[in-house]
C-alpha cells in the first residue's frame, strides 16, 4: 500500500515492509530483520536512486490486501486444487494453515488441538511468504500476481483475485 501525500511542494511516499527486532547471541545488541526480503527488495525499487528517506520502526503491520485474498482464494487455491486433484479449497486452505501457520498445540477436552493463525492476521509481506511456502511445498507455481495488481511475489511471479474472506 502507497501512501501518497502532499506537504507544500513535497510529497511524501510510504511503502511499508515488516520486520523483526532480534537480540544478537554473541553480545545482545538488537538489529532489524526483514521478514520478507524480496518484498523489502520490491519496495526499494520504487525510490530513485538517492533519494532520501526516512525509517520509521512501529508495532503497527500492513494488513494482507483483499486483493491478496482474492488471488489466493480465486486463483492460486483452484490451480492448486486442478493440479492435485483435490477438489476441496478450505481442506487445502487448512493444509497450509497448518504447515505454515502453526502456533503450537493446546489440549481441548483432553485432545491435542494445532492451534493455527489466521491469514487475516497476517501482514502483506507475511501473506506472500506464506504464497511462497505453499508454492514450495506442492510445488504448483504461482501465476504471476501483476495482471491483479499486487506486487510480484519473486522474479516472474505475482499474485490474483477472488472474493473470500478467511476465518
Amino acid at each position: 500500500m502507497v501512501e501518497s501525500k502532499k506537504k507544500g511542494d513535497s510529497v511524501t511516499r510510504t511503502e511499508p515492509f515488516a520486520a523483526v527486532i532480534r537480540a544478537s547471541k554473541v553480545d545482545g545488541r538488537k538489529t532489524l530483520v526483514v521478514k520478507s526480503k524480496r518484498w523489502y527488495e520490491h519496495q526499494l525499487q520504487k525510490f530513485k536512486d538517492g533519494t532520501e528517506v526516512t525509517l520509521e520502526v512501529h508495532t503497527r503491520k500492513p494488513k494482507r490486501t483483499e486483493q491478496q485474498n482474492r488471488y489466493y482464494w480465486g486463483v492460486y487455491l483452484p490451480l492448486i486444487s486442478k493440479e492435485t486433484g483435490e477438489a476441496d479449497l478450505d481442506a487445502l486452505h487448512e493444509l497450509f494453515k497448518g504447515k505454515f501457520l502453526a502456533e503450537g498445540i493446546v489440549e481441548v477436552l483432553g485432545e491435542k488441538v494445532r492451534k493455527k493463525k489466521s491469514t487475516t492476521e497476517l501482514g502483506v509481506g507475511e501473506f506472500c511468504q506464506f504464497v511462497i511456502d505453499i508454492e514450495t511445498l506442492t510445488q504448483v507455481a504461482a501465476p504471476p500476481t501483476e495482471n491483479y495488481n499486487l506486487a510480484p511475489l519473486k522474479e516472474g511471479v505475482s499474485e490474483n483475485n477472488h472474493d473470500k474472506t478467511e476465518n
